[in-house]
């Protein structure tokens, strides 16, 4: 896969560094020269100084020959515009862009643009961590938005088959989750009995 990355900050490093690691094409843009010190010496990929939203600079670093684009600057607007023209001016097949503030999703999402929220994802894992409860996570599948939460077993439940859990309206029973962590799945020939401490694993469709 060639992938062009824009912003060599830690995760655009980090992110350079992985794909380079696997095997991938990868160009790498940011505006100082020095952040390419964050990348490995072994990085083989192609590094580009410039400002990323000038087409030439893009195109220096091989944005028409991309199979994707990785907008990660640390710059909510310049990761908006670099996306835009990577998908409308050069119709790279696959874009994914970073944005800090949660309230502009739904401005990235009006341009078609498929985002990662740090801060999101930050509150969701400190929010788990703080309470000892995994609630919701959320995953992207392209253009469509997965929800995973847990709710305690109910009494009702407990004691009986795995098997014989329930399903509610809309939603799709994954597993239980017990106490230890460890996970099993829903099966109909699961004959596993739910105790107290189990929580159960279900996943919705959010978006």
């Amino acid at each position: 896969m060639n992938v062009l990355i824009v912003g060599c900050g830690k995760v655009g490093s980090h992110l350079a560094n992985y794909l380079d690691s696997l095997g991938h094409d990868v160009s790498i843009v940011d505006t100082d020269a020095a952040s390419f010190d964050q990348l490995e010496d072994s990085f083989s990929g192609f590094t580009v100084q410039g400002i990323p939203i000038d087409q030439e600079v893009l195109q220096r670093a091989g944005i028409l020959g991309c199979d994707a684009v990785a907008a990660l600057s640390q710059d909510d607007n310049v990761n908006i515009m670099v996306s835009q023209l990577a998908q409308e001016i050069f119709h790279v097949p696959r874009v994914i862009t970073r944005i800090y503030d949660p309230e502009r999703k739904d401005v990235f999402s009006h341009f078609g643009l498929k985002t990662v929220c740090p801060t999101d994802l930050t509150v969701d894992a400190v929010y788990s961590m703080l309470t000892d409860v995994d609630d919701v996570k959320n995953l992207t599948f392209d253009g469509s938005v997965l929800g995973f939460y847990t709710v305690p077993a109910p009494k009702m439940m407990v004691g009986d088959s795995i098997k014989n859990l329930r399903e509610q309206e809309g939603q799709a029973l994954l597993g239980v989750l017990h106490a230890n962590g460890s996970i099993t799945m829903n099966s109909r020939e699961e004959l596993r009995r739910v105790i107290a401490s189990d929580r159960l694993v279900y996943a919705k469709l959010i978006d």
